[in-house]
């Protein structure tokens, strides 16, 4: 038989009613855990697995050299600014690099040797080979002012160049400040050949052909390197403990291309050819 008691048959839909309302909670309260939990899964996952792999995997040696080399995780180094290069600079670059050390902290000057028009030569001592080296020092303003940035840097290029011959002057390195140009050249202690004729006046005729086959054998180096000198002159050629001969001051010195001509009017006239004139 059938229970056709009302009270009783809303007792019961009320409480399939509040039996589904309790699921339908719980199924959204599983639903948002679930998809938190695979959220926060999948973001974990990520994380470890990246921090993971950048930790656990070997290093090549490239790879740790450039994260040495990298200056991105220094504050002070990658908050620097690249300026850029002053004009009084790039007049003698990349000829002359730019070093803003003194040059007392490597060469102690003992003596100044000579001065010309854009600065003066010293005798110095190097601290490093301990040897002694003539140091020119000259002023980038004076060398502006004569036009005459491409000749220093000619003078300069051309004795690097031709200086490893025996009978040449070496001047193994130079550079710039931000108001002087520094030369380096080796010293040749025994005075200049017009000093030694100025002494003696007349030297002996083995001494005289001597020297014109060396200086003979400097300029056709300096030839067949496309060089010509153009201010050969005994003030010019210096003596070493030897008494052998060797070419130095190349200012007026140029490159000159096989076949061209120079039309400059330049050199000491008292010892110029009579053909020039």
């Amino acid at each position: 038989m059938g229970n056709n008691n009302p009270k009783q048959k809303e007792s019961e839909s009320y409480s399939s009613t509040e039996d589904s309302k309790r699921r339908q909670v719980k199924f959204q309260e599983i639903n948002t855990n679930a998809s938190y939990s695979l959220f926060g899964k999948s973001f974990i996952s990520l994380s470890s697995q990246q921090s993971v792999c950048s930790v656990s995997r070997p290093w090549s040696r490239v790879s740790r050299r450039r994260w040495k080399e990298s200056t991105l995780t220094l504050p002070y180094e990658s908050s620097k600014t690249a300026w850029p290069v002053s004009q009084l600079e790039s007049h003698f670059l990349p000829v002359f690099p730019v070093n803003s050390t003194s040059f007392g902290e490597k060469y102690k000057v003992i003596e100044e040797v000579a001065s010309g028009a854009f600065g003066k030569v010293y005798k110095v001592h190097c601290s490093e080979d301990n040897k002694e080296y003539a140091l020119k020092v000259l002023s980038k303003s004076k060398i502006i002012k004569e036009n005459a940035v491409n000749q220093v840097k000619e003078e300069v290029q051309i004795q690097n160049a031709c200086g490893h011959h025996s009978f040449i002057v070496n001047s193994p390195c130079h550079w710039q400040t931000r108001k002087k140009l520094f030369i380096v050249s080796d010293f040749i202690n025994n005075g200049e050949l017009y000093k030694l004729l100025s002494t003696y006046q007349q030297l002996p005729i083995e001494l005289a052909k001597l020297y014109i086959a060396q200086l003979a054998l400097a300029l056709d180096f300096l030839h067949n390197a496309g060089v010509i000198y153009r201010d050969l002159k005994p003030e010019n050629i210096l003596l070493d403990h030897n008494e052998n001969c060797h070419i130095t001051d190349f200012g007026l010195s140029k490159w000159l291309s096989y076949g061209n001509k120079t039309k400059t009017f330049c050199g000491t006239p008292r010892y110029m050819g009579m053909l020039i004139f």
